[in-house]
């Protein structure tokens, strides 16, 4: 296999974890792309891993950074993603990126067909491999009737007053708990507020969690015709009572407010006092938990898919299980695109991948060989089979 050039967008937890896979196969050139001195000197010192230093902040930049590259690879704040995605695509490259961002990425799909760019977004762990299970399921079923998401990051240790910690950007955390969520009921597209709705439920391994709304299905929205489809968060029991008291007093606003002779963000207050009590600490253990429930007609008998996925902090690597799950089926998918088994100029959320014979069960193949391993089953008329 010829080797290739890969550039990582952003040394955070996900785009280091990132190129420390690609380093770990060595199949291809990598560079990681950051500001921050700190960070590459961490990474080339520890994990001898090459680095460019670059404002990704401006577009210009990341146009110009990217051109000596064959494939890109996005691990962005939400913030930076849209315009990240419009970079990449003017200057002509393959990208597969997993920033949570606000817009709709799909809306520049005519504009990487016409520069000829295969554009994969949304591909962590969900939004991501879920969409991948949700896509495969559509292809299965002959109607697809409703579709469960249900997906947290936690720490491994509960710990009072949060019961949580951050395993990927906290300002993208408070996103997931102010934006609206959008769910699917009888075929139309309901908004209902972040945090609602929440329910108990139990997973082995792990024990009781709540589930509250997030606008996790995203693409799903648009790409899919099932008339029941929902996306919610995973916490332990508590942390969306004190995040909904944390809202309605106006901690999360971004509205300038005057406190004496000072103006400032409600959000940046809060971020400045809770941020660093929600990093975790060098070596500091996680757990990762992922369940996709797909329902409908299969060759016109009932049928229900299920994936069940459960990782944890890696000590021997250092990764926490949430860098993992959201790094690394974002590097097996630059592989597909590299090796051409997704290869389709467009912008392309993962449910694309999923409805493609084999690559559901290569993702999975190829997380469980990086010790991520999902459970999954079928249940055809009562009949269980063995399913990617």
């Amino acid at each position: 296999m010829a080797r290739h050039k890969i550039v990582i967008l952003g040394g955070g937890m996900i785009g280091s974890a990132m190129a420390m896979d690609l380093k770990r196969t060595d199949r291809h050139d990598v560079t990681l792309a950051e500001l921050r001195p700190e960070v590459r000197q961490r990474l080339e010192a520890r994990h001898g891993i090459a680095t460019r230093a670059a404002d990704l902040s401006r577009p210009e930049a990341i146009r110009e950074l990217v051109k000596d590259y064959d494939l890109v690879l996005g691990a962005l704040p939400s913030v930076y993603g849209y315009r990240t995605l419009e970079a990449v695509i003017a200057a002509g490259k393959d990208y597969c990126d997993i920033s949570f961002m606000p817009e709709n990425a799909l809306e520049l799909d005519a504009r990487a067909r016409a520069a000829g760019v295969t554009a994969v977004v949304d591909c962590g762990v969900a939004p991501g491999v879920s969409n991948v299970m949700a896509g495969f399921a559509d292809a299965r079923l002959d109607s697809f009737q409703s579709l469960e998401i249900y997906v947290g990051g936690l720490p491994r240790e509960r710990r009072w007053p949060y019961d949580y910690k951050a395993g990927f950007a906290p300002f993208d955390v408070i996103e997931e708990y102010t934006r609206p969520a959008r769910i699917v009921a009888d075929g139309r597209v309901v908004v209902k507020e972040a945090l609602s709705e929440p329910e108990r439920m139990d997973f082995p391994g792990v024990g009781t969690l709540e589930a509250f709304n997030t606008d996790g299905l995203r693409s799903l929205v648009h790409t899919l015709r099932v008339p029941f489809m929902k996306e919610k968060t995973l916490r332990y029991p508590g942390h969306i009572q004190l995040m909904e008291a944390f809202r309605e007093t106006g901690f999360f606003s971004k509205e300038p407010l005057a406190v004496g002779d000072v103006s400032v963000r409600p959000l940046d207050v809060l971020a400045t006092l809770l941020f660093p009590k929600w990093t975790f600490e060098e070596g500091e253990a996680d757990v990762t938990v992922l369940r996709v429930v797909a329902e409908g007609l299969e060759n016109g008998r009932p049928a229900r898919y299920t994936w069940d996925l459960l990782d944890r902090f890696d000590p021997a690597t250092g990764l926490r299980s949430m860098s993992r799950t959201t790094a690394f089926p974002a590097t097996i998918v630059a592989g597909m695109l590299l090796d051409g088994a997704f290869r389709r100029p467009g912008v392309h959320a993962p449910e694309s991948l999923g409805r493609e014979p084999g690559l559901l069960d290569r993702l999975l193949a190829e997380l469980e060989a990086r010790g991520v391993c999902c459970r999954a089953d079928a249940v055809v008329e009562a009949e269980a089979v063995a399913v990617a």
